[in-house]
């Protein structure tokens, strides 16, 4: 098979090193990776003011590309004069060294480059004293007329798979703060520019501990500040899923925005050690690259709530928007003080995101952890009785629904106003098909929080359950309203209309459903649920050979998963195939399908519903 070719660009790139790093860091770890932390903000905030992309960082290295060598230069020289003051704040000021050449380069689709141009830069930034920013000849060719620029020549060098060339020193003669195009001069005219940003990203935060095993505690940062914003009514901000989608790509901020559709995104560091946690934030326009704000905290562990109440502040302020009294109310609250009770927490939180039986079970342990540490924890309890409420649902026993009911309850008695500890119970309720019960649970959530998702979507499923699907189709249309990137609720809007048989709007639905789910994909290809869901609505839309295509690509990443089964048995059943719909709808029984009302209303069977293998299934479904 032949590979694919990457596309080319002719680019000026650059390697800039802290030079003296590796002693720093068998000496004084601490300092060592404050030196990167300091690397990483400077770079993001210089190389986008001076029109570059940064491409990766690398250890205590960063890799950038500019449209012009000009631009490459001065945003090299303004990085070099500015690390040194600012690295004193590690306990010892530190030179970089820094490598510019220009050349063709190949990008890979998540933005990397390649080619003998991005290794002899790095060759370059090798030659180059601390302190010093080395050019290549090619760059001295181009730049040599220019009064801004001076250079010192060093004579020929033999660089490792680049061979012999000339090696010059630039001297920047005005390497100063450049005035960003397209950005209007002053700082009346900055604010207005910050203000006009009504959607954000919330990137997951990078762990910077030296042992690299704080991911679960950065993502639960980010994660808590994402919720926080998106309480926000005026503010739009991109689901978690998404987001955290990009993490580890070196894929570049203005592409970042573009994919998950928003104006702006926060990213951020963290590192903690010790009773100590350090976390660094910015504010970036993801229409052009600049970074709008960006601050520093260094606090004890147990500030951590306040950390996270202030960033999710700084950032409203920043974007010129305020909190209504409601949202003021159910902003960010620490339910618990202990702050080993609330890193279980984050722990559970985080397996929750791996979707899977054992995951859910280990983060229910981890809840329960938290509990032990902390009894009066109301946010690990309603946790506690989601995670019973899936393993129920796995194939679980009537057991997790009663533990389900008891940790809600406990939650709700700690605190009344948790919406969700409300949704837990209304899933445990609709579980029992108790659906009176849950709907009131269900409207109390919403009620406390309309701008929570999970509030919305359980409703409808619930209301689809019972038969209710005027309802159903109004929670699943204000569910996508709240996160109009989520394909689940859009996949679920067609199936309630062709319910309904209105077949005319179930198909521009289905469309919009497909497109919402391709874009997912993008952004997580190995997802089964969202093959799954693809591959029935692509049956509905007679796009028969894409439909199998997905059905087995979701079976193959999920195959003991009843959910999985059974929607791959819905395909089945749409496209005509009766023999492996009943096959397939048989295994989702065996591996743990639980209840028959959904099955009963749900429209893809709809053919089928009269069938003798059908009502034998039925029963046996309603009998788990």
């Amino acid at each position: 098979m032949q590979g694919t070719l990457l596309p080319h660009r002719l680019v000026a790139v650059w390697f800039a090193d802290v030079a003296g790093y590796s002693a720093r860091a068998a000496e004084d770890e601490s300092g060592a990776l404050q030196l990167i932390e300091i690397l990483q903000t400077l770079s993001r905030e210089i190389v986008g003011r001076y029109e570059g992309r940064i491409v990766k960082f690398i250890g205590d290295a960063v890799l950038a590309e500019f449209p012009s060598t000009a631009l490459a230069l001065q945003a090299a020289a303004a990085l070099s004069r500015d690390y040194v003051s600012q690295s004193v704040a590690s306990g010892q000021a530190h030179n970089l060294s820094v490598g510019v050449h220009v050349g063709d380069v190949a990008v890979s689709s998540e933005g990397d480059l390649y080619g003998d141009a991005v290794n002899a830069a790095a060759r370059i930034q090798e030659a180059a004293e601390p302190g010093q920013v080395v050019v290549s000849q090619d760059v001295w060719r181009q730049l040599r007329g220019r009064r801004e620029f001076c250079f010192e020549p060093l004579g020929d060098r033999s660089l490792k798979g680049v061979g012999p060339t000339s090696l010059y020193v630039a001297i920047v003669q005005d390497s100063g703060i450049r005035s960003p195009p397209d950005i209007p001069q002053g700082n009346e005219s900055k604010e207005e520019t910050k203000k006009g940003i009504r959607s954000l990203g919330v990137l997951p935060f990078a762990d910077l501990s030296a042992e690299r095993d704080q991911e679960y505690f950065g993502d639960g940062i980010a994660e808590e500040i994402l919720n926080a914003l998106a309480k926000v009514g005026a503010l739009h901000v991109a689901a978690r899923t998404s987001c955290f989608a990009f993490r580890g790509t070196s894929i570049d901020v203005r592409e970042i925005g573009r994919r998950l559709g928003v104006e702006a995104l926060l990213e951020g560091s963290i590192r903690k050690a010790g009773n100590r946690v350090r976390i660094t934030v910015q504010l970036i326009d993801a229409r052009n690259g600049y970074h709008l704000w960006s601050e520093r905290f260094d606090r004890e562990i147990e500030d951590i709530f306040a950390i996270q109440d202030e960033i999710a502040r700084s950032v409203i302020d920043a974007l010129g928007l305020s909190l209504t009294q409601r949202e003021e109310r159910r902003f960010l609250k620490a339910s618990t003080k202990n702050v080993e009770a609330y890193e279980f927490y984050l722990r559970a939180r985080k397996l929750f995101q791996q979707w899977t039986r054992q995951n859910i079970e280990l983060a229910r342990q981890m809840f329960e952890r938290a509990i032990e540490l902390d009894p009066h924890f109301a946010a690990a309890w309603a946790g506690l009785a989601t995670a019973h409420v899936y393993l129920f649902s796995w194939g679980g026993s009537d057991p997790d629904l009663q533990k389900a009911h008891d940790a809600s309850i406990r939650a709700l008695e700690l605190d009344p106003e948790l919406a969700d500890a409300h949704v837990a119970a209304g899933q445990s309720f609709s579980m029992e098909q108790r659906y009176s019960e849950a709907s009131a649970a269900f409207e109390r959530a919403i009620e406390l929080d309309p701008t929570l998702f999970e509030a919305c979507y359980y409703y409808a499923r619930s209301c689809f359950k019972a038969g209710d699907l005027e309802k159903a189709l109004k929670l699943f249309k204000k569910a996508q309203a709240i996160r109009p990137e989520e394909y689940q609720s859009a996949a679920l809007i067609g199936q309630v209309l062709r319910r309904l048989h209105r077949a005319d709007e179930a198909q521009r639905a289905d469309h919009l459903a497909i497109d919402s789910i391709n874009k997912h994909l993008e952004l997580n290809p190995n997802e089964a649920r969202a093959f799954n869901l693809g591959a029935i609505v692509l049956a509905r839309l007679g796009e028969v050979e894409r439909a199998r295509e997905w059905n087995n690509r979701a079976i193959s990443l999920a195959p003991d998963d009843d959910a999985i089964l059974y929607n791959a048995s819905c395909v089945f059943a749409v496209l005509g195939e009766e023999d492996q719909a009943f096959a397939g709808l048989q295994r989702a029984i065996e591996a743990g399908l639980a209840g028959g009302d959904w099955v009963l209303h749900d429209p893809d069977w709809e053919r089928l519903r009269d069938h003798p293998r059908f009502q034998t299934l039925m029963q046996r479904l309603r009998r788990s």
